[in-house]
């Protein structure tokens, strides 16, 4: 380890926690997970996480832990950016902010000035608002890895839990975490975030390796959970072809691919505004520099390349997997 490793703190070292969510019962769970962990108070979440003149690479080496109550707006509509898998009533939320892995790529770092992780206490005002809406389909984990955290802030297990006792409520849990053992629960989807090997080495730093989350697909199927395999953002490099083909093969020889739900593919593409912020902390990533085109202010490959990747990855599916089970993003 470098003198400048060793200068920073370690993952989690500093737990913020807003007076007001002191005496909520999740705030007392993750804090005897972190019994290491500086606790300090706050007023408001905010107050660290939005504040000024952050670094967001500095920060991701050492992440803090922000613990809140989120009295604001909990659900909304699905983002026209997302795939809505032929669900009328879609809708997100984010019971958790920010994601432990550093994928260069992820939108987060141009929607927020910080690389710490927020998560609100007050799981139980989501799941009220969600049991007032109709047959809903409800992302919970766009702006984080809920799975990746549940080991410290234990959501993603409330979040299944909240599903089994509600069977008209779809969630889908989207992860580039590699658990052991997920519970089944037939109105649980669990979307696995998968990249071929070069990618993924390249770009998804921290994230388990690909043979470690394939090997978590595999166990999840075998257990009897609801899996979709998304492969989004594909990412652009020299050889793509290969690298994508290759990779489509490899699943169809890991994975039983007749029993998973369904499969996802998207180029990468993002808010323009977020790009730009990305940009200024990622002066010499290949993905972030790529010469995008804007439209209705969202950065994306020409229509070319992203019309010819999604085209090669839907024909190199086919071979092993329904038309029907694939779904594209269509921006």
């Amino acid at each position: 380890m470098s003198s400048r490793e060793g200068s920073f703190n370690k993952f989690l070292s500093h737990v913020y926690v807003e007076r007001r969510a002191l005496d909520n019962p999740h705030t007392g769970e993750i804090l005897a997970r972190l019994p290491r962990s500086e606790v300090i108070l706050i007023d408001h979440y905010k107050d660290i996480f939005n504040r000024g003149r952050q670094s967001y690479g500095m920060q991701s080496r050492a992440r803090a832990l922000i613990l809140a109550v989120n009295d604001g707006e909990l659900i909304y509509p699905g983002a026209p950016v997302c795939q809505a898998f032929g669900q009328k009533n879609f809708y997100y939320t984010a019971s958790s902010m920010n994601c432990p892995f550093d994928c260069e790529y992820c939108f987060l770092k141009g929607m927020y000035s910080t690389a710490n992780i927020v998560c609100f206490v007050n799981v139980e005002d989501y799941f009220a608002k969600i049991r007032e809406l109709n047959d809903p389909y409800v992302c919970v984990s766009f702006d984080t890895d809920l799975i990746a955290m549940d080991s410290i802030t234990g959501q993603a297990s409330l979040w299944v839990e909240f599903a089994s006792e509600n069977p008209d409520v779809l969630i889908e849990m989207r992860t580039k975490s590699a658990p052991a053992e997920l519970r089944a629960v037939p109105n649980v989807i669990y979307a696995y975030t998968l990249s071929p090997e070069v990618i993924s080495e390249r770009f998804e730093h921290g994230a388990p390796p690909l043979r470690a989350r394939l090997r978590s697909a595999v166990n999840a199927i075998d257990g009897g959970c609801n899996v979709r395999i998304c492969i989004d953002p594909m990412i652009y490099v020299s050889g793509w072809e290969e690298i994508y083909g290759g990779f489509a093969d490899r699943l169809a020889s890991e994975l039983d691919l007749s029993r998973i739900r369904d499969v996802s593919i998207g180029t990468f593409r993002i808010s323009a505004s977020y790009l730009k912020t990305i940009r200024r902390q990622e002066p010499y990533s290949e993905v972030c520099w790529f010469p995008c085109d804007t439209e209705d202010g969202y950065a994306v490959y020409p229509r070319t390349v992203r019309d010819d990747m999604r085209t090669f990855m839907r024909r190199r599916l086919e071979r092993y997997i329904s038309g029907g089970k694939i779904y594209e993003d269509e921006r």
